[in-house]
């Protein structure tokens, strides 16, 4: 039997109504199947919202399907680089865990590039190729020459430059000097103008109080080569007292220094020094204490070679030093040459000396050395006052080490033997252990505390002595306040126990300093020195208070 039709007319012919018809209204909705990728008309705008203000410019939201699949899509799109080739660097690849992927096989290295030769030097050189020098006037250490110190200090025994002058400690500088550049040098300038003042002026057990102005300049031209080195200095301190112009200061001191680099280990050294120092009742060595103010002239030639072998470096040094005492209107008349010998000539002599020296370098902080030395006094008159023969031999051997365990701490300490003896018989020897060191501890930037150590050997003219070894210990502190105001204070001693006499020479001294720095040029300092000289012979112990005030200008 077939349906009946007419049940469903009344349906079909609603679905062809108008959507607001009553007879549509009160039917429940009819429910649409949705397909996927199906997409649903956009609804219109709100009124005043800021996306598209039409339904035909809005852009249709993507089904969650269609995102998916998009995403897939673009993965595989960057799986594959412009090139076609497949790009593993995806996540998810299983080729990019660190743990799954093998360490590729090691490259041999490549040689390393030859390191070109270094310039000839000279005036061609430039700055980019030049030495290690100070450009910034920072907080340092300056010699006491008025230049940078560089590296660690070495210790002196001053056996190849007797002049008789105490070691001078360096100073803390707030600002370290970096020199005026002229070409391919380097000019360091100073200069000291004060006055001094002591209580007793000619070192005598009753005093005598004076006072004198003082002058001392100081140039140093040092060349800012790569290769070979050229310096040349001069030093000068001149002095005027009021009452006792008899012990004016006079004392000056020039130099010539240059080395050729031959080779990379390889170079020639060679030195010209002339310079005059005074000795006195107050002369810096015990040795050279004398009752009147003498002058001696001093010139030298000093030439060295030097070589490397790796860590080993060998040096080979000759000094050939003529000493001129200067004339005291005093003489002796010598039958021999029937002529009037002044007094003073009778202690010209001329020291021959040849030192050879091996260090070992472990670490560029770390070098060891031993060295020897053998030397010849002559004397321009052979046979003294005395009837004695004062010309004599020598030799001393020292071993020790070259240290900068930090920044700081470094220095220089070596200790041995030393002997000198005369060609008469009748005179003993001078010998006993010889200890030189310079060691410099700085805890601080603004802290800096020095010890200073020497031993010479050195002969005398006394009658029944050819010498003594003169050993002298220092220990200075220096300390910066504010950094622009730096105190210090110092504590010496000094022994001369001559040979084969019982006389001993003592002395004692110890001082306070101040210096307040205006700026990189100009400072002003005062120093207070106290003195104490004592002797087996007490009708020549003296003391003396000494007072210095100036100005230093350096540029």
């Amino acid at each position: 039997m077939r349906p009946c039709r007419v049940a469903t007319r009344p349906a079909q012919r609603a679905r062809s109504l108008q959507p607001y018809s009553p007879l549509f209204v009160r039917r429940p909705p009819l429910k649409m199947r949705r397909f996927p990728g199906a997409q649903l008309p956009a609804a219109p705008p709100l009124r005043g919202s800021i996306g598209a203000q039409s339904g035909s410019e809005a852009t249709p939201p993507l089904s969650r399907t269609r995102q998916r699949r998009e995403a897939e899509r673009n993965a595989v799109n960057r799986s594959v680089t412009s090139d076609g080739v497949f790009n593993t660097q995806t996540p998810g690849n299983l080729a990019n865990d660190p743990a799954l992927t093998p360490a590729p096989p090691a490259l041999p290295a490549l040689p390393a590039a030859p390191t070109p030769p270094p310039p000839l030097g000279g005036l061609g050189d430039g700055d980019d190729q030049a030495v290690d020098v100070a450009r910034e006037q920072g907080p340092g250490i300056t010699m006491p020459a008025g230049t940078p110190l560089v590296g660690a200090p070495r210790a002196s025994d001053n056996v190849l430059d007797n002049r008789p002058v105490l070691p001078e400690r360096t100073r803390l500088d707030p600002y370290m000097p970096i020199g005026m550049k002229l070409g391919s040098f380097l000019l360091y300038a100073e200069t000291e103008v004060g006055t001094i003042l002591t209580d007793n002026v000619l070192g005598t057990p009753i005093p005598r109080s004076d006072y004198a102005l003082e002058f001392a300049p100081n140039l140093v031209l040092q060349s800012n080569w790569t290769r070979h080195s050229f310096t040349a200095s001069f030093e000068a301190d001149r002095s005027w007292y009021k009452e006792f112009p008899v012990e004016d200061t006079k004392t000056y001191a020039a130099a010539l220094r240059g080395r050729l680099d031959i080779m990379r280990s390889s170079s020639l050294e060679l030195d010209l020094t002339k310079s005059q120092t005074q000795e006195g009742r107050n002369s810096v060595s015990l040795v050279d204490i004398a009752g009147f103010r003498t002058s001696i002239q001093q010139e030298g030639i000093n030439a060295a070679a030097e070589h490397t072998f790796n860590r080993l470096t060998l040096r080979v040094q000759g000094a050939v030093t003529d000493y001129h005492y200067g004339d005291a209107g005093l003489g002796i008349f010598d039958p021999v040459l029937d002529t009037i010998i002044p007094q003073q000539d009778i202690r010209d002599y001329r020291e021959d000396e040849l030192r050879l020296r091996a260090s070992y370098e472990f670490n560029p902080r770390l070098t060891t050395y031993v060295e020897g030395e053998i030397s010849r006094e002559e004397y321009e008159q052979p046979i003294a006052v005395s009837g004695i023969t004062r010309d004599s031999n020598g030799f001393a051997a020292l071993s020790g080490v070259t240290f900068a365990f930090s920044d700081a701490l470094s220095g220089d300490i070596n200790f041995g033997w030393g002997e000198q003896t005369s060609i008469d018989d009748s005179v003993g020897p001078i010998e006993g252990l010889l200890l030189n060191a310079n060691v410099i501890w700085q805890p601080t930037p603004m802290t800096l505390v020095e010890f200073i150590a020497r031993s010479q050997v050195s002969t005398t003219t006394l009658v029944d002595s050819l010498g003594a070894i003169d050993r002298f210990y220092e220990l200075s502190l220096q300390q910066a306040i504010w950094r622009y105001l730096v105190l210090g204070t110092f504590v010496s001693y000094e022994i001369a126990d001559y040979a084969a006499t019982p006389q001993v020479d003592q002395r004692f001294s110890t001082g306070a300093s101040a210096e307040c720095y205006f700026n990189p040029y100009m400072s002003v300092y005062t120093e207070y020195d106290y003195r104490d000289f004592f002797s087996n012979n007490e009708f020549d112990d003296f003391t003396e208070n000494r007072v210095r005030i100036g100005m230093r200008i350096r540029r």
